[in-house]
C-alpha cells in the first residue's frame, strides 16, 4: 500500500500530465515488440515534428477509409472465392426450434 505522500505525488503527476493533454495507456505486447512500442510512444509524446508523419503513416497502414462496415466488405463486388470457408463453420449448439 502506498503512503500518503506517494499517493499525493502520483495524483500531482497525473494532474500535470492531464493538463499537458496526455493520458495513460497500458498495452500488452510480445516482449520483442516492447522496445518498438516504447519508441512509438516517445515519438508521439515528445517529438511533434516527427509525430505528425508517424501518425499519418500508422493511420494509413492500419485503417482502410474505403471500408467502413461489414456490409461494405460483404456487399462488395468481390468474388465468392474470397469468402470461401468463412461461413462453413458448423453451429456449436445446434439450431433452435422456431414455431412460425
Amino acid at each position: 500500500m502506498a503512503t500518503k505522500s506517494q499517493r499525493r505525488a502520483t495524483r500531482t503527476h497525473r494532474r500535470r500530465a492531464a493538463a499537458r493533454g496526455l493520458v495513460r495507456v497500458e498495452v500488452q505486447a510480445a516482449k520483442k515488440d516492447a522496445g518498438l512500442i516504447r519508441a512509438l510512444a516517445e515519438t508521439l509524446r515528445d517529438k511533434p515534428e516527427r509525430a505528425a508523419s508517424l501518425r499519418s503513416t500508422l493511420a494509413s497502414a492500419l485503417q482502410s477509409p474505403d471500408v467502413k462496415t461489414a456490409f461494405d466488405i460483404f456487399g462488395s463486388e468481390l468474388s465468392d472465392e474470397v469468402f470461401e470457408g468463412v461461413f462453413d463453420q458448423p453451429r456449436r449448439d445446434g439450431w433452435r426450434k422456431v414455431d412460425l
